[in-house]
């Protein structure tokens, strides 16, 4: 866990890029839950080692996740963006200037760029200090560095004030920190009244045919942890919140991942379209498919005060 965010002389916590790789001087107490996500930790730092420092733009971020169906010819876009573009209106982030964002479970730390890009002060933080340190050098190579605070931390202890943040994101971390308790109750804590969390996960475990396929891309990471998340896990993590609203697509559309790179093929992309609108209008018609899904967008808010 990293020192706490800085205060400036008006007294407003302000990100400390000083501050940002430090590590905390109190040693938490060991438990279960605490050794297990030091273990996957260390599994995420040899996944890290592979990763380069890289200079991030609102362009250059922007092309490389939109959503490959409507991306331009001359860009192949994101298989998951259509993911990722959900999260974002759900965050506002048209309108992130001077709000506080953080950006929980970052990784290499490209959304948190993206975030200070927009204009928003930005605190993000993850368990693997190799991840850490790609994404710290990534914002200095930005120029976004004043911006944004990183941190090695333990999810489940954050060292920031109560009510704190305007916004929670989130990426392909929920069905990790689903086995630690204390994470929800720490994020609702830190975050301001009327303020949301949200999270991108990969689909839920009502699909058998997706639980297949899962299980075969899992193999090569088993170390870092994770399990299939169901809507009560969901629902449960969400208790410290005062509302949970789950959001669920791609049903059909899901298919895009058995094609591969040739999903960015004009015919895939006829087909994919194509499905992709017989998905709406089944999942309008007969609601209860939307359990079997391939993604989910998941929403936790506190009520305003």
């Amino acid at each position: 866990m990293s020192s706490a965010p800085s205060s400036t002389s008006s007294g407003v916590l302000k990100p400390d890029p000083a501050g940002a790789m430090d590590a905390s001087s109190a040693t938490p107490p060991a438990s279960p839950h605490r050794a297990l996500a030091a273990e996957r930790a260390r599994a995420y730092d040899d996944v890290y080692k592979g990763w380069h420092v890289k200079r991030i733009t609102r362009e250059s971020y922007e092309a490389s996740t939109r959503f490959f169906l409507d991306a331009p010819p001359d860009q192949p876009g994101h298989l998951d963006g259509n993911e990722l573009a959900l999260a974002f209106r759900l965050l506002d982030v048209e309108h992130l200037s001077g709000r506080r964002i953080l950006d929980f479970c970052c990784g290499a730390g490209r959304s948190s760029i993206y975030f200070a890009l927009r204009g928003a002060d930005v605190w993000a933080c993850d368990r693997s200090p190799q991840a850490i340190h790609i994404a710290a050098e990534s914002a200095k190579l930005s120029g976004v560095a004043d911006r944004v605070q990183f941190c090695a931390a333990d999810a489940q202890e954050l060292a920031y004030p109560d009510c704190f943040f305007d916004a929670v994101f989130c990426q392909s971390a929920l069905h990790i920190l689903i086995d630690y308790p204390e994470v929800s109750t720490e994020l609702a804590r830190v975050l301001k009244p009327g303020g949301k969390a949200v999270f991108c996960d990969e689909a839920l475990g009502h699909n058998p045919l997706l639980e297949i396929v899962r299980w075969v891309r899992r193999r090569k990471h088993v170390r870092c942890g994770g399990r299939t998340l169901r809507l009560g896990d969901l629902r449960a993590f969400g208790r410290p919140f005062a509302q949970t609203r789950i959001h669920t697509f791609n049903l059909l559309l899901q298919s895009k991942q058995f094609f591969g790179q040739a999903a960015h093929r004009p015919w895939a992309k006829f087909v994919l379209r194509k499905l992709r609108t017989a998905d709406e209008t089944m999942l309008s018609a007969l609601p209860f498919l939307r359990r079997f899904c391939g993604k989910v967008v998941v929403e936790y808010a506190r009520n305003a005060e």
